[in-house]
């Protein structure tokens, strides 16, 4: 496949970045490390979670009662990207998902966890109501080594699927060194469909299986190094890399009512080898005891393509060849700059920049080859570059205002200017104001109440600039150049009330206005990304755990999450209010889990269930969802000296995945229009059962 040139404007803003990574600063500076927790932290000692037998950080993190580890959005830039997590006191210099980051660090390096209702360190995550901060015992010279190796059972193709994951944190001189492994050399599954196509009458029209056989391998390699060469000054860089490759293999036949053959479809996906990397860096230097500066650079780099055939026989002989070209180039380059001044106890304030360059370089090629020759299907918009330049200053107070009421206030200049180049040109500014304003305020006892009124600024996806095809589904999304970032004022507030020694529950009510909301729309007679009106969401959340001594069930805990919501906006082909696309109304989950220390056994099961999510289409309605509830159990057992063994089965109730398609003719304007329904039913993709064994440990 050809790639386009790397340019050399993108080599000078790499190199201009990268240097205050290498210049480096700290995610875990050795004064943090002796640091006492602040008298607002909720404090989980390590021997809290020995129950549960963790191996890392990130399975003590996801015990924390009241508290649900968070990866943060997937958006460009760092400030936006935060997770709830801090380690150290310190948000890492990486956008890597903290919970692999968390996964990284043994469960014996834990010192403890710290629960905050927001506070000063907040700033470096974005405002989070609720963060942790895991603090870590000071290395020593041993080092930590742990490895988990893991055997999954897809059914129904029955297919073995490693996955082996090693980690050792040490010393190097006066530098602490972390370095990590995860292989995943062959994943392997089938997924299996019955479809079927009646007409609006309810006839059939036509039936019949589709076998889709996956094959993916990926492998990450990982580094850090945080270092102190003075009691001022703390250092850091981190890097990644993750080679992958994927393909598939796809046959279905399609019959008449009687049972003729119509047409069989074979098709074959050959990925191309994936390359992402991401290095990144810190240095914070300590101005004096209420002072301190950070600088950090980030840069990451990814290539991924693909070269498919679809071939098509139809009962009379006749053939149908359909190949695509894909491949994409994407990179992102951030330098960030913060400055943190306490003039008073109780009072933080924080200034800090950012600037960051983005780009995708997409390619596209489709060529339909018959008996009669070949011809170019290859849409509008497929072969395009889109860059973005982006700028944001920000001031932040954090003000203890007595010892029941917290306050910060923050406000935020965002700017980018966006250009797009190849089958579309165009460039376009844009500005944007975005404050926030958050109360916590500590009645007495145990209830606390938290409120948040902020404005948030969506990012827009590159990819939707880019015209898309689907083979399998049989759509076509044409790129659009015009697309805005939707913005939404947002209001929640919370109360919390914890009881029992360990026992939470938090109860959130919030209500976003949302201006321009992002969905698909008609674009020259076809569907794409775009924006639609003014929109709403309002709703509530629940969190709840509750130990069950009480009720005779020693050392067992419950808990429960859930969210019912309802959305709103105008639908651009009827003009009727509609919810918004891919957001569900519903969902729940119940996890349970109970040790037995004298057996070293412990078990447990989780129920999910969610409300089915629709898309709205210019000639579609899709509606996707289970058949089934979601349930895991599991055992684990500690009885083999320092290993944790565990066994699971997951969607125990094999639940299939049910996708319904409402086909109109022209359009959705009028019910009237209907034509047909397709309906698909998946088994063994996302969600079917699986029966894992997983063997951690140290070494």
């Amino acid at each position: 496949m050809n790639q386009p040139h790397w340019p050399w404007r993108s080599a000078r803003i790499a190199g201009y970045l990268l240097s205050a990574a290498f210049v480096a600063g700290a995610n875990v500076p050795a004064l943090a490390q002796q640091a006492g927790p602040e008298p607002s932290a909720k404090v989980f000692a390590a021997d809290f979670f020995s129950a549960f037998n963790p191996v890392s950080a990130e399975d003590m993190v996801r015990r924390v009662p009241g508290f649900s580890l968070s990866n943060g959005e997937d958006r460009r830039g760092f400030a936006g990207a935060a997770g709830n997590v801090l380690i150290n006191g310190e948000r890492p210099s990486s956008k890597t998902p903290i919970s692999e980051q968390l996964a990284r660090i043994a469960a014996r390096d834990v010192r403890r966890i710290d629960l905050y209702s927001g506070g000063a360190d907040a700033g470096e995550l974005g405002g989070q109501t609720l963060y942790v901060d895991v603090r870590l015992r000071p290395r020593d010279a041993a080092a930590t080594n742990t490895f988990v190796v893991q055997f999954s059972r897809l059914e129904p193709s029955g297919t073995i699927n490693p996955l082996i994951v090693a980690n050792s944190a040490f010393k190097v001189g006066g530098a602490t060194v972390s370095l990590a492994l995860q292989a995943q050399p062959s994943r392997r599954g089938r997924v299996e469909y019955e479809k079927e196509l009646d007409a609006a009458s309810g006839a059939p029209i036509e039936h019949g299986q589709e076998f889709l056989q996956g094959s993916y391998r990926e492998y990450k390699i990982s580094g850090r190094a945080t270092w102190k060469l003075s009691d001022a000054d703390s250092f850091s860089v981190n890097a990644q890399v993750t080679p992958s490759r994927d393909g598939r293999h796809t046959y279905s036949e399609t019959l008449n009512p009687a049972g003729a053959l119509l047409h069989a479809d074979d098709s074959k996906v050959t990925g191309d080898n994936v390359w992402a990397g991401e290095i990144g860096g810190d240095w914070e230097r300590k101005l004096s005891g209420d002072a301190s500066f950070k600088l950090i650079g980030l840069a990451s780099r990814k290539e991924t393509g693909s070269d498919e055939r679809y071939t098509t026989r139809f009962a009379n002989g006749t053939l149908r060849d359909t190949l695509i070209d894909r491949g994409a180039r994407s990179g992102e380059y951030i330098s960030r700059g913060v400055y943190t001044w306490r003039p008073a106890p109780g009072n933080t304030v924080e200034f800090g920049g950012e600037g960051a360059f983005n780009y995708l370089d997409s390619q596209l090629d489709i060529r339909v080859r018959t008996a009669a020759g070949t011809a170019n299907a290859t849409p509008p918009v497929a072969n395009t570059r889109v860059e973005e330049w982006r700028g944001e200053a920000y001031v932040s107070n954090f003000w203890q205002v007595n010892d029941k009421l917290k306050l910060e206030t923050s406000l935020a200049v965002e700017t980018s200017r966006i250009t797009q180049s190849g089958d579309a040109e165009q460039e376009r500014d844009f500005t944007f104001l975005k404050p926030r304003v958050r109360a916590i305020w500590n009645p007495g006892g145990a209830n606390q109440f938290r409120l948040l009124v902020e404005r948030d600024v969506a990012q827009l996806d590159f990819t939707e600039f880019a015209s898309a095809v689907s083979l399998f589904d049989g759509t076509q999304n044409i790129g659009n150049p015009n697309l805005e970032p939707e913005r939404t004022w947002r209001a929640q507030i919370d109360w919390e009330r914890r009881f029992g020694g360990n026992g939470v529950v938090v109860v959130s009510l919030f209500h976003d206005e949302v201006q321009a909301v992002q969905d698909q729309i008609p674009i020259a007679g076809l569907d794409g990304p775009g924006n639609l009106g003014d929109g709403r969401r309002s709703g509530a959340k629940l969190d709840a755990m509750a130990p069950l001594d009480v009720i005779g069930l020693r050392g067992a805990e419950l808990r429960v999450k859930g969210l019912i919501q309802q959305t709103h906006v105008d639908d651009p082909v009827t003009g009727l209010s509609r919810r918004f696309s891919d957001e569900v109304d519903w969902n729940y989950s119940i996890d349970f889990r109970q040790p037995f220390p004298e057996w070293k056994l412990l078990w447990g099961a989780l129920v999910e269930r969610a409300d089915d999510a629709q898309l709205f289409r210019l000639r579609e309605l899709r509606t996707t969802g289970w058949d089934q509830t979601n349930l895991d159990l599991y055992v684990e057992t500690t009885a083999i000296s320092g290993l944790v063994v565990r066994f699971t089965v997951q969607d125990v109730l094999l639940p299939v995945e049910v996708r319904e398609r409402v086909f109109f003719a022209p359009d959705r304007s009028t019910p009237a229009n209907l034509s047909s329904v397709e309906t698909r039913r998946a088994t063994g993709g996302y969600g079917t059962r699986s029966f894992v064994v997983k063997v951690s440990g140290r070494f």
